[in-house]
């Protein structure tokens, strides 16, 4: 009976601790970005990796926007490009709430890491952005 207890409670652990570990950015997978606008983002405090999967040679443009409805003077941002052997290939950085990266890519599995803080409080700012992703 002890023993069944006891793995119920591990189990009851484990079903409230995970979602809270995921939440935080923890994931096993790094979200797919494909050309077009991504859904609406929010800095975590921690970078996010997302996997850029490139199936042809050409010219990778990936831009960050901060919602309009948020102030960009009091949000800090950085892209960051990896090529698929991890090389840092691009990076761009901004105080107002944008970077801009450009660059010419063969194909394989790119990863953008983003980065950033907010400043102010919670109702002035929440850190949120897209992404856009484009291929020439």
């Amino acid at each position: 009976m002890k023993l069944w207890q006891h793995m119920m409670g591990v189990a009851v652990l484990v079903g409230v601790s995970l979602p809270v570990w995921a939440a935080q950015g923890h994931s096993q997978e790094a979200e797919i970005l494909r050309q077009g606008v991504s859904a609406t983002q929010q800095l975590r405090g921690a970078p996010v990796r997302y996997r850029l999967p490139i199936e042809e040679e050409g010219m990778i443009v990936v831009s960050s926007e901060h919602l309009a409805s948020d102030s960009s003077q009091s949000m800090s941002i950085e892209g960051r490009l990896y090529s698929p052997a991890g090389q840092l290939v691009a990076s761009d950085a901004d105080n107002n709430g944008h970077f801009l990266l450009e660059e010419p890519v063969t194909p394989g599995n790119y990863e953008l890491e983003v980065r950033g803080s907010v400043l102010g409080s919670a109702n002035e700012n929440s850190g949120r952005y897209s992404l856009h992703v484009g291929f020439e």
